[in-house]
């Protein structure tokens, strides 16, 4: 009986210990399960009354645009505090007029991106300062009188076509100008550049939606933290990245005090899917300050020294 006894006994140890093994490990898996998870971003929301300040260049964007590229030379010199910024190469030449473009002529310029294959190339969008503006319109009205380079109507508006060599350009091209409400509007392209200036004349006079009337971009600049701040850049692209399953991104450019804050907001079909993606954008996006999620998007915000302004002006 002592035998069968010491046994039974024996083996309630044994079974004790087994229980108390199995009950350590589910709850460090409990522990370590808990802390992969605090880890993990929160679905944050985007608020439904969010202030987005449209400024006057926006309604120039037809909705149907894939890509905008928005740099604000004025406020790059003032975050920078460096007017030796930019190359000091002209960034256009208008040849047939003498007349020479650069970055210190120009407040902001915009570069938009139309769908092909109706369009091709850029359309840009340049706001000068207002006696290189003046001066522009000035030599535009000489050549009225003149042959030096055909001038038609389209919109109600002037249309010049000139040669234009801009920066970049190994030689100058025929491109088509045009002055809208102090905004100077232009192409190049070698196949559609007075189709790429009609589409922009086409949204000026239709009163068109514009591609920042969409409630997904708006909400996307509000996401990388832009709401009331002045930016140096905003960069738009209506097209996936190379993260899987996106469907369009945005990249704003603002500065922090002696510092530039560069975030980009990646929208993804639902938030679940978003969550999904943020290993792969950990290994994208290496040694970001932080990884967000807000509703759908997935937000990347880097911290930069204003020696990396010129660079991250280049696009998304």
């Amino acid at each position: 009986m002592k035998v069968k006894k010491r046994k039974a006994e024996r083996k309630d140890s044994t079974r004790l210990r087994t229980y108390s093994f199995v009950a350590t490990l589910v709850i460090i898996g409990v522990l370590v399960a808990g802390s992969y998870y605090q880890t993990l971003p929160t679905v944050e929301h985007i608020p439904d009354n969010f202030t987005f300040i449209r400024q006057e260049w926006m309604s120039y964007i037809p909705g149907y645009a894939e890509y905008v590229d928005y740099v604000d030379y004025s406020q790059a010199y003032a975050v920078s505090h460096n007017s030796s910024l930019f190359s000091s190469a002209s960034v256009l030449q208008l040849s047939q007029l003498g007349f020479q473009i650069y970055t210190s002529d120009i407040d902001y310029e915009v570069d938009v991106q139309l769908p092909q294959p109706q369009f091709s190339g850029t359309a840009t969008i340049l706001q000068l300062a207002t006696t290189r503006e003046s001066n522009l319109i000035s030599d535009l009205s000489s050549l009225n009188s003149s042959r030096i380079a055909p001038m038609s109507s389209y919109d109600g508006y002037r249309v010049y076509e000139l040669l234009m060599r801009r920066f970049g350009d190994q030689e100058s091209s025929l491109g088509f100008l045009t002055v809208v409400n102090e905004q100077t509007i232009l192409s190049n392209d070698k196949t559609s550049a007075l189709q790429n200036v009609k589409a922009i004349l086409d949204q000026v006079t239709s009163n068109r939606l514009s591609l920042f009337d969409d409630t997904n971009v708006r909400r996307a600049i509000f996401a990388t933290g832009i709401t009331d701040q002045q930016y140096v850049g905003l960069f738009v692209g209506m097209f996936p990245t190379q993260l899987n399953d996106t469907k369009m991104a945005v990249k704003s450019i603002i500065g922090v005090g002696d510092a530039i804050q560069v975030s980009r907001a990646l929208l993804f079909p639902s938030s679940d899917v978003a969550l999904s993606r943020l290993d792969q954008a950990q290994k994208i996006y290496k040694y970001a300050a932080s990884y967000r999620i807000l509703d759908s998007w997935l937000v990347v915000t880097y911290t930069y020294p204003l020696s990396r302004l010129p660079a991250e002006l280049t696009g998304i």
